[in-house]
């Protein structure tokens, strides 16, 4: 093999890390080589003790920490109190829901080298009748991954499915295996009933960067948004930066999701973010509507360096 085609097929594996989820080696911030890792506590940045362990589910958090957020929120509404704590609000009241369904669209934009790679896709998670349901499918030219989970509420297992992405977003699935419940957290990060994907609180939150929470008016009424109700809106700028003190990151915003990245595709390493901007919509009700991402991370894997760009949708109903 040639140099030059030894260069191209190094950087075609570290584009398609970057899509598939496989993030291997360490994070340039600024000329300073950071390695990889993920010591944040979810617990902890709950502000939450007295438990051995994260639970499995988000009900069995204990009441002190709803407690904690109803004393912020009263009996007032949305535009009347801060973004950090609206959100705290609507993801109890979303993950605590019998019944709730998300989706998921949006895109990643990688480039090596020079090569690029656009790479679109759709994921689903719908809690309902005792079950819940979990997919993530990805596809372009270079990676066509995709992975789902069936869970029965108060059994102690999970099926997982690998399969096959296709190009207009369904998948073949094979390779059921059905494994521990106790065994999910390691994989994906937040409990198995968890329907966001982001960690916000007090410590995750660039408090300088949470925009005032405002009436939202949607240009058009659907399955998410319905005539009569009152929805808010506001910003959120999860807090990753470097302590210069120590040389880790500040990125507890994002940890739990960081391990579905890292799992999605067997990845050895985790992926470092170097910015995560929420657009958020909640109702008068206090649950998630729409949450619009906007994510850039960039990685260095045999040498060479990746950045890539996700942008995404998260639609929430009810019924």
């Amino acid at each position: 093999m040639t140099k030059r085609r030894f260069i191209i097929n190094m950087v075609v594996i570290v584009v398609l890390a970057v899509v598939s989820g496989y993030f291997i080696g360490s994070y340039i911030a600024g000329r300073k080589l950071v390695s990889l890792s993920n010591s944040y506590n979810e617990l902890e940045l709950r502000e939450i003790t007295g438990l051995d362990s994260k639970p499995n589910y988000f009900k069995d958090l204990p009441l002190s920490y709803l407690t904690s957020i109803t004393d912020k929120v009263g009996d007032k509404t949305p535009d009347k109190v801060g973004g950090i704590y609206v959100f705290m609000m609507a993801e109890y009241n979303t993950n605590t829901s019998d019944t709730v369904y998300k989706t998921i669209s949006g895109n990643i934009k990688a480039k090596s080298m020079g090569i690029n790679v656009d790479q679109k896709f759709a994921s689903h998670k719908s809690k309902a009748d005792g079950n819940i349901y979990f997919d993530k499918i990805s596809y372009s030219g270079m990676a066509k991954v995709a992975l789902k989970v069936t869970h029965t509420i108060g059994t102690d297992t999970y099926e997982y499915f690998k399969g096959t992405a296709k190009e207009d977003l369904t998948a073949t699935w094979d390779n059921q295996s059905t494994k521990q419940l106790s065994s999910y957290r390691e994989t994906f990060g937040s409990g198995i009933d968890y329907m966001c994907n982001y960690l916000v609180t007090p410590k995750t939150v660039q408090t300088s960067q949470v925009s005032a929470v405002k009436v939202y008016n949607p240009k058009t009424y659907n399955e998410y948004y319905k005539t009569g109700l009152t929805y808010y809106e506001f910003d959120l700028l999860l807090d990753i930066r470097i302590n210069e003190s120590t040389g880790e990151f500040v990125y507890g915003g994002v940890s739990n999701y960081m391990y579905e990245i890292k799992s999605t595709a067997g990845a050895n390493d985790f992926p470092v973010f170097s910015d995560c901007k929420l657009h958020v919509v909640v109702d008068s009700s206090y649950r998630l509507v729409q949450i619009d991402i906007e994510e850039n991370y960039q990685i260095i894997a045999f040498g060479f360096n990746a950045n890539t760009k996700a942008t995404q949708t998260e639609m929430f109903k009810y019924e």
